[in-house]
């Protein structure tokens, strides 16, 4: 029955035979089979559901992977891949329902993207406004927070979220957040409609990571976007600069931008805002859209204006508002913003010729609107890009008035030459009589500039005419004082030559003396050097002299402090032979005793052979400090005798020691005055050296004083050899001058 499946049969079991243990050994190998069997399809089961587990985790990765994988770049592919991760999470999760929730700018969201079992209400589209979801919760979503609801009607959730969920039919959901750039975009929401289910961790994690490569896809095609749009923006800037650069006429640079701004930005409104020296504005260009009212040519005046913002505009700030009612402005500034149907605004500074020229401003009028960072920057890169046209325009315009300038001005400068040139062939055809040596000739005076040099050239042949007539009477007087100064030139010379020999003796003289000097110089020298070792010497002789005296103190008394211990040394051997008379006469009581203990002793016979012992003893102990002491004595006699011969030795040599201290003063004296006698010697002997040098110095200079005078007496003959030989060719010279003077015409026609 066990083999046919009966594995609850056992064996009976009636004896304890080997029948028996048979029956008992079949019922434990029943039961083990039984639990084995158990295990096994209990491992099958575990088995089945990890291989399940896996399967699942390869599709939901597969899921992942494709999601990561798609080329998103637009919008529209955004679709596709919301669609794709709903569609796939409904079914890797066996859900009723999955959505993409998406809010609005208020929080409040609608349902984007869904995927629903059939028969279940549709949420495709559906505005939802969940009271629910307040600030704390979106941060908390912000945060990464997800929440598993098992029960969505034991969950504690507020009556008007159970009656969503009722309407949609949830019984269960899984909220995961879906982020972008950090900012909470929406939500992924997983719903169980047939009833509860236990959201386990795997589902959890599941729908995370979805929503998170979700996120990633938004970020990839927001960051497409982002580049497509500055790419855009770049070319655009690049079209306009180009446009405005190509013109010289600021109204055109003014018209151009506004169109290419609105147009560009999509835009309601763009105008140029330019003020006067009083920061009062006018509107002198706009692009506008049809439907609203226009402003060109409107005047603004804000009396804030100069006081708060033209600094911060003159610095490059950027203004943008998304709502001008949310914005913090004030009544007056709405008042003049109102009448022209503005919502939202971006201004930027026009910076031209070193100051603020303007603002341009764009308006959203239709709506409110939050300015993009791109836009921003394309915005502010127009307005720099407008006042560098405007200066490049103000610089080009310049040029060209000095260029009309510089051609008017180079025509007047022609004509004047010309003019010039007339009356310059007419001064020469006055004036060509001077070329020939006619001083006579006058130049006529008109008016301009030939007339100042009719008038200068006048006045210029007039002094010529002068100093013609002086040279010619100087040249006569020259050739008249020549020939009567020409014999004492002469004999000057002769003077001079004589003068130079006369020197050049004495030149000869002095060099002799100047050698006897030299020689002098010498020998003072070397005496000041002998004068000046002896006087060295003295002193260091003194300075020993002093050592020794020093010397000679310092062993007196070392002298007389030993022969003063000598003495105290006497003493103590003076109280020695007492201590040695007083130890001798305890010898002979000693020894005394010892005779008496010693017939003491006979007298008791045997008994007192040990005292008689002892009393020997000491008795030979009393003969020892006896000897002993005889010996110390002779020693202390000795030392006694032998101090007596120290001190007076000692008291000798101190005596002798005064004396050659008193012969060391008096050598130290005469050194004294020989140093003294030395140091004068010197002094003399440096003088006389000292003199014989200046005098040696003073005899070389006259000496070359001497050669001097003798190369100027020399001089003084060479030149007036030629002062003799040049009044010769300035004769001659002289007599040309007035062969040539008389070329000249000088006398004025009467």
């Amino acid at each position: 029955m066990f083999a046919l499946g009966a594995r609850e049969m056992r064996a009976e079991v009636n004896a304890d035979d080997e029948i028996g243990k048979i029956a008992q050994t079949f019922n434990h190998l029943a039961q083990t089979f039984n639990h084995l069997t158990a295990d096994a399809v209990e491992a099958e089961s575990l088995l089945s559901e990890n291989t399940r587990q896996q399967e699942n985790r390869v599709k939901e990765n597969y899921l992942i992977s494709q999601i990561a994988g798609s080329r998103v770049r637009t919008e529209r592919d955004l679709e596709t891949v919301f669609e794709q991760a709903v569609q796939g999470a409904k079914v890797m999760l066996n859900a009723d329902r999955v959505v993409i929730y998406r809010f609005y700018s208020d929080w409040s969201g609608y349902i984007s993207t869904e995927a629903v079992a059939p028969g279940l209400p549709i949420a495709l589209a559906d505005k939802i406004e969940d009271a629910c979801i307040s600030a704390d919760l979106i941060e908390a979503y912000r945060q990464g927070r997800i929440v598993a609801t098992n029960d969505v009607f034991n969950a504690g959730f507020h009556p008007d979220h159970l009656q969503l969920m009722t309407r949609l039919k949830i019984k269960a959901n899984l909220v995961t957040p879906i982020l972008k750039e950090d900012q909470l975009y929406g939500l992924l929401i997983a719903h169980h409609c047939k009833g509860a289910h236990s959201w386990n961790s795997s589902e959890i994690n599941f729908l995370r990571d979805l929503a998170v490569q979700v996120g990633l896809s938004l970020e990839r095609v927001t960051f497409l976007a982002q580049k497509n749009a500055e790419i855009k923006r770049a070319q655009q800037l690049y079209e306009i600069s180009s446009r405005i650069r190509t013109t010289l006429s600021n109204d055109e640079i003014y018209n151009t931008t506004v169109r290419s701004v609105r147009e560009t930005l999509k835009t309601d409104r763009a105008i140029v805002y330019l003020f006067d020296e009083r920061w009062k504005g006018t509107i002198v260009s706009e692009a506008i859209e049809h439907r609203y009212p226009s402003a060109l040519g409107a005047t603004i005046a804000d009396p804030c204006f100069a006081e708060n913002y033209v600094e911060k505009y003159k610095q490059g700030r950027v203004q943008a508002t998304e709502d001008i009612y949310n914005a913090g402005l004030t009544e007056c500034h709405l008042a003049q913003l109102e009448p022209f149907k503005v919502r939202a605004s971006l201004v930027a500074p026009i910076l031209a010729n070193n100051t603020l020229h303007g603002l341009l401003i764009t308006h959203q009028c239709s709506r409110t609107r939050l300015w993009e960072e791109s836009e921003i920057t394309f915005f502010k890169e127009v307005a720099a890009q407008m006042g560098l046209a405007l200066d490049l325009a103000a610089v080009l315009s310049q040029l060209d008035r000095s260029s009309q300038q510089a051609e008017q001005l180079a025509e007047e400068q022609l004509q004047q030459r010309e003019a010039l040139q007339r009356q310059l062939v007419g001064l020469l055809g006055q004036v060509e009589g001077a070329a020939s040596g006619n001083l006579t000739v006058r130049a006529d005076v008109t008016v301009g500039e030939i007339g100042t040099v009719a008038d200068f050239f006048n006045a210029i042949i007039e002094s010529l005419r002068q100093i013609v007539v002086q040279v010619k009477r100087s040249a006569t007087q020259v050739n008249t004082a020549l020939g009567a100064n020409e014999v004492t030139i002469q004999q000057l010379a002769a003077e001079a030559l004589q003068q130079s020999e006369d020197i050049t003796q004495t030149l000869s003289s002095v060099d002799q003396m100047a050698v006897s000097i030299q020689a002098v110089a010498e020998s003072a020298h070397q005496a000041a050097a002998v004068t000046h070792t002896a006087s060295a010497t003295a002193e260091a002789s003194q300075v020993a002299i002093d050592v020794t005296v020093h010397s000679i103190f310092a062993l007196r008394e070392t002298m007389s402090e030993t022969a003063h211990k000598m003495k105290r040394l006497g003493e103590s051997s003076q109280a020695i032979s007492k201590v040695i008379s007083l130890i001798n006469q305890i010898a002979l009581k000693t020894n005394m005793l010892a005779l008496n203990a010693g017939i003491e002793a006979a007298r008791a016979g045997e008994n007192g052979l040990g005292f008689a012992v002892v009393a020997e003893e000491v008795g030979e102990l009393a003969a020892q400090s006896a000897s002993a002491t005889q010996e110390i004595e002779q020693l202390v006699d000795d030392i006694q005798r032998e101090t007596r011969h120290v001190l007076e030795a000692m008291e000798q040599s101190t005596v002798q020691m005064v004396e050659g201290t008193r012969l060391v003063e008096d050598a130290k004296e005469n050194l004294g005055q020989l140093r003294q006698l030395s140091q004068q010697t010197d002094q003399l002997v440096q003088s006389i050296s000292e003199a014989t040098i200046s005098q040696s110095q003073i005899s070389r200079s006259v000496g070359l004083l001497m050669q001097q005078l003798a190369q100027r007496s020399q001089q003084t003959a060479d030149a007036s050899h030629q002062v003799t030989d040049s009044l010769h060719e300035t004769v001659g010279i002289a007599q040309s001058l007035q062969k040539s003077m008389s070329t000249f015409k000088v006398e004025m026609p009467s």
